[in-house]
């Protein structure tokens, strides 16, 4: 039966990127949205005392953009991410912009990246906010299904830090890469 469905899946979603082809076309002064809602649970190890710890995750992060050529766009986004545990709460408040190039092949429009931001956060058990940069690199493809809509698939490479001159409790370096990042792109 699993099958069954996987194959009515791939029948009905490859003949609307094939039809749709011709008619995505990226003008200067076309716009986007798009961005990220996100629940997610998972574990952390931390440090000792702590230890482990299960963690909850939302995320909310609209982005904008605007194709000021027919193959490179200026993109925005504004975020929200609040994350909450056993043994850690905090809120993240962001900001950021970057550019995407943006290349047709055959029905799929593949992009490439890099963008910079700030990111505020706020800690709930010790009171104290702090201010992290940094760079993401996203990659990937949008898969039309129609004119003015499309899957995006990709992958997101960010890397954040907070400046070394905080007390070294407070000092954050990060890498994360998001692999299979699904979404979808609209186009007006």
């Amino acid at each position: 039966m699993r099958r069954t469905w996987w194959i009515l899946f791939a029948v009905l979603l490859f003949p609307v990127p094939a039809l749709a082809q011709s008619a995505m076309l990226f003008q200067p002064g076309t716009m986007s949205a798009g961005g990220v809602i996100e629940f997610q649970t998972h574990e952390m190890d931390f440090p000792s005392p702590a230890g482990d710890a299960t963690v909850e995750t939302f995320r909310f992060s609209p982005e904008f953009g605007y194709f000021f050529r027919s193959y490179l766009v200026f993109v925005g986004r504004v975020g929200y991410e609040s994350i909450s545990g056993d043994a850690v709460e905090r809120h993240v408040f962001s900001i950021g912009g970057g550019f995407r190039l943006v290349q047709p092949l055959a029905v799929l429009h593949l992009y490439a990246g890099a963008e910079a931001g700030v990111f505020f956060t706020s800690y709930e058990a010790s009171d104290e906010d702090t201010l992290d940069f940094g760079v993401i690199f996203p990659l990937g493809m949008l898969i039309p299904l129609s004119s003015s809509v499309a899957l995006d698939v990709g992958a997101r490479i960010t890397r954040i830090w907070r400046d070394n001159d905080h007390p070294a409790a407070s000092n954050y370096d990060s890498f994360i890469l998001d692999v299979g990042y699904l979404g979808v792109q609209a186009f007006f």
